[in-house]
């Protein structure tokens, strides 16, 4: 329903003129909503920005402060141990002034022991607290400090401690004063608890270490940062400034970072870039419903105005169709807007070409008819279904006398290999045309080898036909296969010839590092085979190299590749044999040449080999380099008395002599 509306003129202008009028309006508001998202987010990073370093500036404040208030006080103590120990109540009764900015003031002998508070709590006084690291550092850094952020065990609440050293006249250390901060009192952190940033904003204060003190306006224990967010990873590192993170609920967000100086704590403000461009997301909300009002308005009106301006078109389709069908022998009307005009001249000018051309069709279908039955090739036309539509006379010759017959299945009457797989009806019709395919063709048990060209006509119409030409390759094959084989063989004894040796050896070299055990080469020069041709003749040294080559066959594996590399150089691979039975079968082709003997008039004649032997190495750079080697070991056989196996590793290159057993 859809496809027939849209296939109208009329509807595709109107679907046109709207999709335009959409277009115009999306672009316009996409490239205003993406200016406006650029200078909501410029002001969002300058918002972010003056809310971190203001809530820096006022903890910082409020930081030094306390450290100013503390270490006055702990500076004035100046006493002995004995005495801080006896006057320990009224130093911190003396406390009582400042003590609203801390939580808990505790006074600390140089051991760590509690030795009186304010306000006083008397489940701590007398308390060993010395492991805690608060002490540990300030005892060890003899300075001022601020602790790591921990859960009080008095009053189970998140705290942080300022600690102040006690000296006493010789700046000997005999005491601590410390100062608790409840992370969530009123009087530290409220600016940080209260500062929101537009609706969904908050603001973090948190350790380098990756504690959060507060967050948010909330803080409910001891809270570590989000390591995935690398805004809170940048705030850790010391990174001040504006950059991108995730918020708590996951959003891309705008994050501001401000290092304090007092302590090695952060500010971080976070406004999610969703809230920071809620106002934009409105105005586009706004945008695509004064454009779906704009669309609801036009579309009537557009209707109406093309359906008035096609039906000159319709009126001229109308007398297409009924020339096309026969019910109409004038030619078309040529009125109406000039375009309208110029398509009913065309047409009537196509009619009369056409009517041309059916007759010429006519004449020339008669030609080729003719044409075709002259052909030895067959030439047989089907349906999509396979049934034979038309068959010249040779295609009997391949088809039998049913393939001339029109209505017979042409896969039934034969079977189409290539690559020794059957081909289908199906292979044919999906695949594009197909030139000179070389295949076999089988009728009642008779094989026939043959090149195929198929082409389609009318693709994907009613009246799609596949035509097929079929040509006799029998010769053509047998010909190309005699001069693949004397290409790759020597012609006298039969054996691969040197480059299609080089060629199989290439690819063992490729396998070489996958295999388990490494293949082997033999190299074999024959001893004293000049004699054999000066004294019996040449054709006695082919009989020998003859018998000779069907011996090497024989004494190796099935799988071993023997080739005839020069007049009397023979060469063997073992594929995966490894050294050992490497050594064995070069024994047994050497002792296979030695016992090969003819006899000519009497007189006998016979050779030995000496055998170089080495492994295929993957670090070989090619063929060459690993028949150098064999090679090598053939000469060094020849050099210590022929008639022997000598080993070239490709390792360390050194020659092992195998002497043979006489």
């Amino acid at each position: 329903m859809i496809g027939e509306w849209f296939d109208r003129l009329a509807n595709r202008g109107l679907v046109l003129f709207v999709s335009a009028i959409v277009l115009t309006v999306v672009v316009v508001s996409l490239v205003t909503m993406s200016i406006s998202r650029a200078e909501l987010e410029e002001q969002a990073r300058k918002q972010v920005f003056t809310v971190a370093k203001m809530l820096a500036h006022e903890v910082d404040r409020k930081l030094r402060e306390r450290f100013a208030v503390l270490t006055r006080a702990a500076e004035a103590v100046r006493m002995e141990d004995a005495s801080l120990r006896q006057f320990a109540r009224l130093i911190m009764e003396r406390q009582q002034p400042v003590a609203h900015l801390f939580e808990q003031m505790l006074l600390f002998d140089q051991n760590g022991q509690v030795l009186d508070s304010f306000p006083q709590v008397s489940e701590i006084e007398g308390a060993d607290l010395f492991r805690r690291p608060y002490f540990q550092n300030t005892l060890a850094q003899q300075t001022p400090q601020i602790s790591e952020p921990f859960t009080s065990q008095v009053r189970e609440l998140s705290t942080v401690v300022m600690t102040a050293p006690i000296f006493d006249a010789e700046g000997n250390l005999v005491g601590v004063l410390t100062g608790s901060i409840v992370l969530s009192s009123e009087n530290f952190l409220s600016e940080v608890s209260t500062t929101g940033i537009g609706n969904d904003g908050y603001v973090t204060l948190a350790s380098r270490s990756g504690l959060i003190l507060m967050q948010g306006g909330y803080l409910s224990g001891i809270q570590t940062l989000n390591r995935k967010d690398p805004a809170s990873v940048a705030g850790m590192e010391g990174f001040e400034g504006i950059t991108r993170g995730i918020s708590r609920d996951g959003d891309e967000s705008i994050v501001a970072i401000n290092q304090l100086e007092m302590a090695p704590w952060f500010i971080a403000a976070t406004w999610p870039l969703e809230d920071a461009y809620a106002p934009v997301s409105r105005v586009g909300g706004s945008l695509a419903w004064i454009t779906a009002g704009v669309v609801l308005v036009l579309l009537p009106l557009c209707w109406r105005l093309f359906r008035r301006y096609l039906d000159p078109l319709w009126e001229l389709a109308d007398q297409i169709r009924a020339r096309h069908e026969g019910t109409r022998d004038q030619p078309v009307d040529e009125t109406g807007y000039q375009e309208i005009r110029q398509l009913a001249e065309a047409f009537n000018r196509v009619m009369a070409e056409r009517m041309a051309m059916e007759a010429r069709l006519r004449a020339e279908q008669q030609r080729g008819d003719s044409i075709l039955s002259a052909l030895q090739e067959a030439v047989v036309m089907t349906d999509t279904d396979g049934v034979i539509r038309y068959a010249n006379p040779a295609a009997a010759g391949f088809l039998g006398p049913l393939g001339v017959q029109t209505g017979s299945p042409l896969f039934g009457l034969v079977t189409v290999y290539a690559d020794d797989k059957p081909l289908a009806l199906e292979d044919f019709l999906e695949s594009e045309e197909i030139h000179s395919l070389d295949a076999v063709l089988r009728n009642d048990g008779q094989s026939l080898d043959v090149e195929i060209t198929m082409l389609h006509v009318s693709r994907d119409e009613p009246d799609e036909r596949l035509v097929f030409v079929i040509r006799d390759d029998s010769e053509r094959r047998r010909q190309e296969q005699r001069l693949s084989w004397q290409a790759t063989h020597d012609s006298l004894t039969g054996l691969l010839n040197r480059r299609a040796f080089s060629a199989e050896l290439q690819k063992w070299l490729g396998l070489a590092s996958t295999l388990d055990a490494p293949s082997m080469l033999m190299m074999i020069d024959l001893d004293h085979f000049k004699p054999v041709n000066d004294q019996g003749g040449h054709l006695l040294g082919d009989k020998l190299l003859c018998q000779l080559a069907d011996g090497l066959r024989h004494a190796v594996r099935k799988s071993d590749v023997v080739a005839r590399i020069g007049g009397d150089e023979f060469a063997i691979l073992l594929p995966a044999c490894g050294l050992e039975h490497g050594l064995e079968l070069a024994e047994r082709v050497r002792s296979q040449v030695a016992g090969l003997r003819l006899e000519q008039d009497g007189q006998w004649f016979g050779v030995t080999a000496s055998i170089g032997l080495t492994d295929v190495n993957a670090s070989d750079s090619g063929p060459e380099v690993a028949l150098a080697r064999a090679d090598e070991g053939a000469y060094a056989a020849k050099a210590d008395g022929r008639d022997r196996v000598v080993v070239v590793s490709s390792g360390d290159h050194r020659v092992q002599v195998d002497h043979p057993a006489h």
